[in-house]
């Protein structure tokens, strides 16, 4: 089986981090390589060069890598277009489309939730990279990794 990427992207507190794990999880932590856009706060041309050495490692050596983070596609759309065409068709990229009404919700719930007014800021309004990309949107954890899962098992084998 060819590696695959598994793209989660999407606004603050919209639940992409706790799928990434639960997909983690589910696929085997040896089979996936989580990689996850705020493992630095460094400079972006800086974080885009990091996240592609990481993925392409991840390709060589991980059966799942998985993609996580805002990732705004006017700052990495074109670093993402690349990766999404190395990976051929063994690649979802998914967008966690809920309202921000309901990022204000999920983001009551975490350990240590951002300011509201930062989270409006940060806000950007149906971010797709194509159309060919899986809004995901007012469900849960589980069911969006369900339906990920479910994907994963409509790839081609080859």
């Amino acid at each position: 089986m060819d590696p695959v990427l598994i793209v989660l992207r999407g606004n603050a507190a919209t639940g992409k981090t706790s799928v990434a794990s639960s997909l983690q999880e589910r696929l085997g932590t040896t089979d996936v390589m989580l990689v996850q856009q705020d493992i630095t706060e460094e400079h972006a041309d800086t974080q885009i060069q990091m996240i592609q050495k990481l993925v392409n490692y991840g390709k060589k050596h991980f059966h799942y890598v998985i993609l996580d983070g805002v990732l705004p596609k006017d700052v990495y759309g074109e670093m993402l277009n690349e990766l999404i065409e190395d990976f051929g068709s063994q690649q979802l990229v998914y967008y966690f489309n809920d309202s921000f009404e309901q990022t204000v919700k999920y983001n009551e719930q975490k350990i240590q939730p951002h300011d509201i007014d930062k989270l409006k800021s940060w806000w950007i309004d149906s971010d797709l990279l194509s159309d060919e990309d899986v809004k995901l949107e007012n469900s849960g954890i589980e069911q969006y990794s369900d339906q990920i899962i479910d994907d994963i098992n409509d790839l081609p084998l080859f």
